[in-house]
């Protein structure tokens, strides 16, 4: 087998990919990351298990050949460059902006707090912990205070959506407050790799090098925020208008903007990563890239080339010999308690309700695949060894379990409301005649003006196309959920519309939305009892035989006795 690279090539390919996907898949049922699981695969494939306990399968499945070797690393950079680029197409640039004075504030102190507390720290262990001679010591802090202080937006992003709260207004706050804290987070590590580059190279790392190093990071992600996102929208609008296949010719369109800004980024002397992160932010507006198509994206991105990159990594790392217990145990606290800290303290400096702080503090803990991800770069780059890789990715697979099971619990405890007095048969309209969710909610907006205190229609139906505008609110399986908070308002108004024929959402699974919840609230709502209600809403039609009940009703009583018992099951 070993005459033949391609073949052997193949056979690694399905046994790691296999394994990892089945891991993943457990750890997924378990409510966990996957990550753990593709990290697990590789352990167990790779030196840490195989290697020990049956060196010469390992040897004969992954031989120390350069070409064998660089084959099925190939595979797992694509595994990077298209992690990042899905990382990219979460972000929503144009609603973290408006949202600036809140998620700007949450995102700095969330990166600044950890990324000073491990700089300090591994500046003054530098000694004990620098295992490649000549490393710059700066470029290790920095990267190493970088590697404590990245958050995974995916691992959060993917935890809201098994919450079914990925579309409310925490959802939104949390997904664009850690989109600009990865930017930062990213824009540090690219300072880092340029500070190594010259150290490699043998040069003296000077003021202008670092400042034409950060200036080009500036330029081009200035440039990709703004004229490139433009440009990328209208793209990808004239391929929707001409009738191309899709997702298909989004697809390329977003591949090919990955390579161009890695091959930029690449000639800046940065790693070709943060070019495909700018890429995706690029093309991430959701008036261009269909929540349908960015799905597809991420599912094959998940499927195939994350699980073979975090299952590939750890082939060659043997974790037991380079686990060293005091600098994981060390790293791993700057990891949670830096970055728990320094979100905390951004939620107490901005406006937001009582009841979010604690769980947006939790929110920003785990470095999951960034964390794994820097790690691989900065040992890539000669700044970072095996123990304090490994060190790197413990504490990024720690806190990465750790937020589902502390974010789940203090959301638990903020939710003691019963939220079903809020909906009403009064406020239940059967046939929704709407063409479009413009119309859907200026219908639905008519009724809840007719609650007394309440503000006018076009004020309700304005406020929620506005908050539609910053993030849909299509959860998938016929569901939306429009929202908004308004001032002045005593109570929360839940008002309910079934349309036959459904209306195009920008669902999730591309389908259209028969059942509409209009939900208002009060600006003032520190506890926010409007997350409650989204909740409970989008866990009673979780199955979408429910919704189907409901539109089969025949009758407004009948959907009304049906839909106040799926609400009720979820009590």
């Amino acid at each position: 087998m070993h005459g033949d690279p391609i073949l052997l090539f193949m056979v690694q390919v399905v046994i790691v990919l296999a394994l990892a996907r089945i891991l993943g898949e457990v750890f997924r049922r378990l409510h966990q990351p996957p990550l753990a699981g593709e990290i697990l695969a590789g352990i167990l494939l790779g030196q840490t298990v195989l290697g020990h306990v049956a060196p010469g399968l390992f040897e004969a499945l992954f031989p120390p050949d350069e070409l064998q070797y660089a084959m099925f690393d190939v595979a797992a950079q694509i595994g990077i460059f298209f992690l990042l680029l899905v990382v990219g197409l979460e972000v929503n640039v144009a609603s973290a902006w408006k949202m600036r004075n809140q998620t700007l504030v949450v995102a700095v102190t969330g990166v600044v707090v950890p990324l000073a507390l491990g700089t300090l720290v591994s500046w003054a262990m530098f000694d004990a912990w620098s295992e490649i001679p000549g490393t710059s010591r700066l470029a290790f802090a920095l990267l190493v205070g970088a590697g404590v202080a990245i958050t995974a937006i995916t691992v959060v992003a993917r935890l809201l959506f098994d919450l079914k709260i990925i579309k409310s207004d925490l959802g939104l706050f949390l997904i664009s407050a850690m989109a600009l804290n990865e930017l930062l987070g990213w824009a540090v590590l690219a300072v880092v790799l340029g500070l190594a580059g010259a150290s490699a190279a043998g040069e003296s790392v000077t003021a202008g090098g670092l400042a034409l190093t950060l200036g080009g990071v500036l330029v081009h992600g200035a440039f990709a925020l703004t004229i490139g996102r433009t440009w990328t929208t209208r793209a990808i609008i004239w391929m929707r208008e001409k009738g191309l296949p899709t997702p298909a010719a989004p697809l390329s369109l977003v591949v090919c903007l990955g390579l161009i800004g890695g091959i930029l980024t690449a000639a800046l002397g940065i790693h070709p990563v943060f070019g495909f992160l700018l890429a995706g932010m690029m093309a991430g507006d959701p008036r261009g890239l269909s929540e349908h198509t960015r799905s597809v994206i991420e599912q094959m991105v998940e499927a195939i080339f994350v699980p073979l990159f975090f299952a590939g990594i750890c082939l060659q790392v043997d974790f037991v010999q380079s686990f060293a217990p005091i600098t994981v145990l060390i790293v791993t606290a700057l990891s949670i308690g830096g970055k728990f800290v320094g979100a905390g303290l951004g939620t107490l400096m901005v406006k937001m309700p009582a009841a979010d702080k604690m769980p947006a503090a939790i929110a920003h803990i785990p470095g999951g695949p960034m964390g794994v991800l820097l790690a691989r770069v900065g040992q890539e780059a000669g700044i970072i060894g095996p123990e304090m890789f490994v060190a790197l990715v413990v504490a990024a697979i720690v806190s990465a379990l750790l937020v589902g099971p502390a974010f789940t619990w203090r959301l638990e405890k903020t939710q003691t409301h019963d939220v079903t007095g809020y909906f009403s048969s009064d406020r239940l309209v059967w046939d929704l005649a709407a063409e479009s969710r413009h119309d859907a909610i200026g219908a639905l907006a008519t009724v809840a003006a007719e609650v007394p205190g309440t503000p006018t229609a076009s004020s309700i139906s304005d406020a929620v196309l506005e908050r539609e505008a910053a993030w849909g609110t299509g959860v998938g399986h016929g569901i939306a959920i429009p929202h908004a908070r308004l001032e002045g308002l005593t109570d929360p108004i839940v008002v309910s519309g079934i349309c036959q024929e459904g209306i195009e959402w920008d669902e999730i699974d591309g389908k259209p939305a028969h059942l509409v919840f209009l939900i208002l609230t009060a600006t003032e709502d520190d506890e926010d009892t409007q997350l409650e209600i989204l909740a409970k809403i989008a866990r009673a039609f979780s199955d979408r035989d429910v919704a189907r009940r409901v539109l089969d009703c025949g009758t407004a009583e009948n959907a009304w006795d049906c839909l106040r018992g799926a609400l009720a099951e979820t009590a």
